[in-house]
């Protein structure tokens, strides 16, 4: 071996290690593996998702109760904006309350009367159409909007007078603009009571204090449905005496005659547009009060009487 020769030395070359094989996982597994849930502990969880949504629930009904009242406010005060654009247009008469013998057309400037049974002239709702661009939408409500809609395609002068009779407001036609189904336009009764009903915006003594439009219900049916049901929607809405008490005792439910065709639908209120242009919900007692109905009334239970006695 010569001392200049280098020695080679033999090193085991460490052969590269392939990088570790990542291996997936199911996120939910460490929960399973660390945090089991035992069948008591699920019923309790099950058991404080109950009481949220307990506790939930009647918010969002008073949400959805509140949100459907404001609606109705926005819709009523919107009607008595047309009803007062009518009597400025009319030189300061108001819109008549029912009443035989007036027009009234359809959007495309048809008349009515020639279309369909003749009273549904009678009403207010087509006779103020033009003033609301005859846009419907808010009254009507429920199965009645769908069912009108349906109507209007297949069954124009069903359409027509289904819509006069159910809007979701009623006309306080007796005192305000006249009722000829109440002694409104007849000479004899005028000649025994006098004029009690307003006809003009300047006879009003206390706009903000007049119902014009209520919320309203009757019992002639749903377009189509049973002729004996309670309806959400009637065109006229009474007070609580004429020439003596009409109401019953109390609001009932089932008879829509009982609180003169008013609907307590808005969370037990009645939203009422008044005369003044303002809209508001009351309760239904709030409205057992004849100074709300009639220009003339002097007191809560004021009766019409004949004049002078």
């Amino acid at each position: 071996m010569y001392p200049n020769d280098h020695v080679s030395v033999l090193r085991t070359e460490t052969p590269l290690t392939a990088p570790a094989r990542r291996v997936r996982r199911c996120p939910l597994r460490g929960l399973v593996e660390f945090a089991g849930f035992t069948l008591v502990e699920l019923l309790v969880v099950l058991a404080i998702l109950a009481l949220v949504l307990s506790a939930l629930l009647p918010v969002l009904s008073r949400m959805r109760t509140a949100s459907e009242r404001a609606r109705e406010i926005a819709a009523a005060r919107e009607l008595v904006g047309a009803w007062q654009q009518y009597a400025q247009d009319s030189n300061g008469a108001v819109l008549p309350g029912y009443k035989s013998g007036l027009p009234a057309y359809d959007a495309d400037r048809n008349p009515i009367a020639t279309q369909t049974i003749g009273v549904t002239a009678n009403r207010w709702v087509w006779r103020l159409a033009p003033y609301i661009g005859h846009n419907f939408d808010a009254l009507y409500l429920g199965e009645h909007e769908r069912v009108l809609r349906e109507l209007e395609t297949t069954d124009i002068s069903n359409y027509l007078y289904q819509t006069s009779v159910f809007p979701s407001f009623g006309l306080n036609s007796v005192w305000v603009g006249g009722d000829e189904n109440y002694g409104g336009f007849s000479s004899a009764f005028l000649g025994l009571y006098g004029k009690f009903y307003v006809t003009r915006l300047s006879e009003i003594a206390q706009p903000a204090s007049l119902v014009v439009f209520g919320s309203a219900r009757g019992q002639e049916g749903t377009p189509g449905g049973d002729a004996s049901a309670v309806s959400e929607g009637y065109f006229r809405v009474r007070s609580p005496f004429f020439d003596t008490r009409t109401w019953a005792a109390s609001y009932d439910e089932d008879d829509p005659a009982s609180w003169g065709n008013l609907s307590r639908r808005n969370g037990g209120e009645i939203v009422a547009g008044f005369a003044d242009g303002h809209a508001e919900a009351r309760a239904p007692e709030a409205f057992d009060d004849m100074r709300l109905w009639s220009n003339t009334a002097t007191a809560k239970d004021s009766p019409l009487t004949p004049s002078g006695g």
